[in-house]
């Protein structure tokens, strides 16, 4: 009789911290793609000529959204868009009768697009690695205000991102696992502030957020005042600080590898 209650317990145990554990996954966005105005498939998109594409981007921004889920409906605003804009008949033949471009000129395109993206990003940037962190007082979503030098003897990671940003929502998707659990009981705050929106935007992107198991208590920036302490141009970024309000780490835009870059550096300013 013992072990069979015992076995009930266990087993409603199993029950309640499944029910948990699902409730605290998180749903990560499908990748949607479209061409020429159009949601099309990843095989569709498999099977294009690649030269016959005149330009691809990740993501849309605000407005291009609002249009799109005019059109598409709501369903698809979490996801994250891959727009692919094809070249007209007149286009595509003007390509064919100008000259093939060689792999090692394709080669010096893309040097030059990366020298341009660095300058770019040098040119924006009002705090580097190895500056002092500059203070600031944020209001949370939540009502509540904090102040930067009041984490001091903390690590703190600043992290400006948009409602609208494909590259920043795909970001935040891998913050509870990669950046808030991990963190959780350590001496690490997460400021992620929202630059340049209004209150209820950014509450009704939070609501549909924590619906998928992304969960924080967001900033709000809506006069970029505090972003352009920082920058004056291009997020996602972070900016990770130490202990002592001296920042370690910047890094601007989305890739597994910079991420992969901020939790390491977390860890050795944790040790």
């Amino acid at each position: 009789m013992k072990f069979k209650i015992t076995i009930l317990l266990i087993l409603s145990f199993l029950t309640v911290f499944g029910t948990f554990a699902q409730q605290k996954k998180v749903i990560k966005p499908e990748t949607i793609y479209i061409v020429d105005n159009e949601i099309v498939s990843l095989e569709f998109v498999k099977k294009l000529n690649t030269s016959h594409i005149k330009e691809m981007k990740m993501g849309v921004s605000g407005k291009e959204k609002e249009a799109l889920i005019k059109k598409y409906g709501e369903s698809i605003e979490d996801n994250q868009i891959i727009v692919f804009v094809m070249k007209t008949e007149k286009e595509i033949k003007n390509t064919n009768d100008s000259k093939t471009i060689t792999p090692e000129e394709a080669a010096e395109i893309n040097r030059k697009n990366a020298e341009e993206r660095a300058k770019k990003i040098k040119e924006s940037t009002l705090v580097n690695s190895g500056d002092m962190s500059k203070d600031f007082s944020l209001e949370m979503l939540d009502g509540s205000k904090v102040k930067l030098s009041d984490f001091k003897g903390k690590v703190v990671l600043i992290n400006f991102w948009a409602t609208w940003c494909a590259p920043c929502m795909k970001e935040l998707y891998e913050f509870p696992e990669r950046i808030i659990e991990p963190f959780a009981d350590k001496d690490f705050v997460l400021l992620a502030i929202s630059r340049g929106e209004k209150e209820d935007v950014v509450r009704k992107k939070m609501d549909k957020l924590k619906s998928r198991g992304v969960e924080f208590n967001a900033g709000l920036d809506p006069k970029e005042e505090i972003y352009k302490l920082y920058a004056t141009n291009l997020i996602p970024r972070n900016f990770l600080i130490d202990q002592n309000g001296k920042v370690v780490y910047t890094s601007v835009g989305y890739s597994d590898e910079k991420l992969n870059e901020l939790v390491n550096k977390i860890e050795e300013l944790l040790k």
